[in-house]
């Protein structure tokens, strides 16, 4: 699963864990990978007087207000977990957004990234500014007039901006696994 985040309330996550483990056999895995639609930079270049600098705390605002978070990429480790996954691992990214980064790699997904932010702006930003903005609900054109700038920024190649990403991936027990657990429930609960 990627950039599910905001796509459902606290239990809906839980369900689509447990459904996810009831799916796979033993021995199967799942893997997700959420962004952190905060945005930083490490070398000063995005300060708190650019647009990009508060866009992911604004988010953050309207998706609790909405009841659906857009911190996934905090929560899912554990909730995989809970969910009754196990060799859990976590590996966490920084992706540029431009091709400011030397690393080429880094910026060809830097280019991707701006280009996939660019198309979806508009998109990320109207429902819920519209409908849970601060203090009040934002008129269409104020988010109009808010991208122009937040693309402009965007488009600064002197901005050296990313978002940091979180991967995380993790197994279904195998049937052995499951056996063992089962034993030591059952003795937890005659105790």
């Amino acid at each position: 699963m990627r950039l599910m985040y905001g796509a459902f309330p606290p239990d809906g996550w839980q369900k689509l864990y447990k459904q996810a483990y009831d799916a796979l056999e033993p021995g199967g895995w799942i893997e997700q990978i959420e962004l952190d639609v905060r945005v930083y930079s490490d070398d000063g270049t995005l300060t708190k007087e650019h647009q990009l600098y508060g866009w992911g705390d604004i988010f953050i605002g309207c998706s609790e207000r909405a009841g659906r978070s857009l911190r996934t990429h905090e929560t899912m480790r554990s909730a995989i977990e809970e969910a009754g996954f196990v060799d859990v691992h976590e590996e966490k990214y920084k992706i540029p957004l431009g091709c400011w980064a030397r690393d080429n790699i880094l910026k060809e997904a830097g280019h991707l990234q701006h280009s996939h932010w660019n198309a979806a702006l508009e998109g990320w930003a109207m429902w819920l500014l519209t409908h849970f903005g601060e203090p009040e609900p934002w008129s269409k054109e104020e988010v109009q007039v808010f991208l122009v700038k937040v693309r402009k920024e965007l488009n600064n190649p002197r901005i050296h901006a990313y978002e940091p990403a979180n991967r995380v991936w993790a197994r279904k027990p195998l049937k052995e696994e499951l056996k063992v657990e089962e034993v030591k429930i059952k003795a937890e609960k005659s105790a």
